[in-house]
């Protein structure tokens, strides 16, 4: 025989079932062996069908107000409707004790000479005339209290406060719930937007691993070339050379370096093409501003000068430009520069759609614009038959020096 635990709500309804039967019971014994042969101190007729007509009376009255009047109209707050249902169930009660009391008189033993409880109770009713008079007379209204109302008074204000009590607790379960769902979806939130961060973070850093200065080792034939005979030219690539591999090194994992430093890369990097390609490319490059005043992602412009002489100077047989503009009106940069496209670029019929925006480098640069300055900058990349061109708006945070160091 297997057996089956009894859930917790179900053994709250049996209990709920059990003291309901249990509470009904004591009325009906208080109201038939104490109170009404103690009222009446009539026949045993008189006392049967009056404490029938109590108890009938008391178990509607307390499931009509409980458990249908007071959760519609009371604990809504519907005061209006909760008034005009307890006239309607007073009215109705007087009614039914009008009755009541006009039988009782029939089965009393009293009589004229020698009234009872009943007899003068019912002599006390017709003398007050209509139905309504429960609202217009203390008395009746006071007696049809005492005889109908008075044993469930104390029943009906349990269950009020009993049900007030399972509301609130009920309320502050579901607050708390609610709380912890919040908690838990904030919690959620909190991990996809870490989640997010060091997806970026990944994402940034693939993309910075994927900038590499293709010029290096090029221009190390070019050294190597110019320090057979060890001059001071020689030297002074050497050392430029230095500057840019320990800048690409040390500084490309920061979040941000001073704008002066990228500069500086950049015209180290322009001195060693200009060296590399000698008269074969003419190099126009103009800064205005202070780039110690400004904060930027580091190689973030370089790739954009790697890709001119990678895919213009380097590719062309013949005299070939670059033109740098470097811009900074407060806190924004504007960024141009131009180059030439061989001529044997030009007319081949199979360059792919990459190539022609400029390659892989810059298709990277643009994604970090956008991972790292979203809707902070304006990228404009141009290709005409002989030409190719780039324009960038960037807002560019101020060098504060803490935030410097910090990062």
């Amino acid at each position: 025989m297997r057996f089956n635990p009894i859930s917790s709500e179900k053994s709250a309804k049996i209990t709920r079932i059990i003291s309901h039967i249990l509470a009904w019971i004591a009325l009906w014994c208080v109201a038939h062996y104490y109170s009404i042969p103690a009222l009446t101190k009539d026949n045993l007729s008189v006392v049967w069908h009056a404490s029938a007509a109590v108890f009938l009376q008391s178990v509607s009255v307390f499931y009509l107000l409980g458990y249908v009047i007071f959760p519609r109209f009371l604990y809504t707050r519907k005061i209006l409707p909760l008034i005009i249902s307890l006239v309607i169930v007073f009215l109705l009660v007087h009614i039914t004790n009008y009755y009541e009391f006009r039988h009782l008189a029939s089965l009393t033993n009293g009589s004229a000479e020698n009234s009872f409880y009943v007899t003068k109770l019912w002599d006390f009713f017709q003398a007050r005339g209509r139905w309504t008079s429960c609202f217009t007379d203390f008395d009746i209204a006071y007696t049809d209290y005492a005889w109908s109302l008075y044993y469930i008074t104390p029943l009906l204000a349990i269950k009020v406060m009993r049900d007030i009590v399972n509301s609130r607790t009920k309320n502050m379960q579901l607050e708390m719930e609610r709380l912890q769902l919040e908690k838990a979806n904030l919690n959620l939130q909190t991990q996809s937007l870490q989640l997010q961060k060091n997806n970026l973070n990944l994402e940034l850093s693939f993309l910075k691993s994927q900038i590499n200065p293709h010029f290096l080792f090029n221009t190390l034939n070019a050294i190597y070339t110019k320090t057979v005979d060890v001059d001071e030219q020689a030297a002074d690539l050497v050392l430029k050379l230095s500057d840019l591999m320990r800048y690409s090194l040390y500084e490309s994992s920061k979040e941000n370096v001073v704008l002066s430093k990228e500069i500086s890369y950049i015209e180290n990097y322009l001195d060693l093409e200009r060296a590399r390609f000698s008269d074969k490319v003419t190099i126009d490059y103009e800064l205005t501003g202070n780039p110690e005043e400004y904060l930027i992602a580091p190689l973030l412009l370089v790739s954009f000068v790697e890709n001119a002489f990678k895919h213009g100077t380097a590719k062309s047989k013949y005299a070939s430009y670059v033109n740098i503009s470097i811009l900074l009106d407060q806190n924004t940069l504007y960024f141009k520069i131009k180059n030439n496209i061989p001529q044997h670029a030009r007319q081949s019929p199979a360059r792919s759609k990459e190539e022609k925006v400029g390659g892989f480098g810059l298709s990277n640069t643009s994604k970090r614009l956008q991972l790292l300055y979203p809707d902070r900058h304006r990228l404009s990349v141009q290709q005409s038959e002989s030409e190719f061109s780039v324009d960038l708006e960037l807002e560019l945070d101020s060098a504060n020096v803490v935030r410097y160091f910090s990062s």
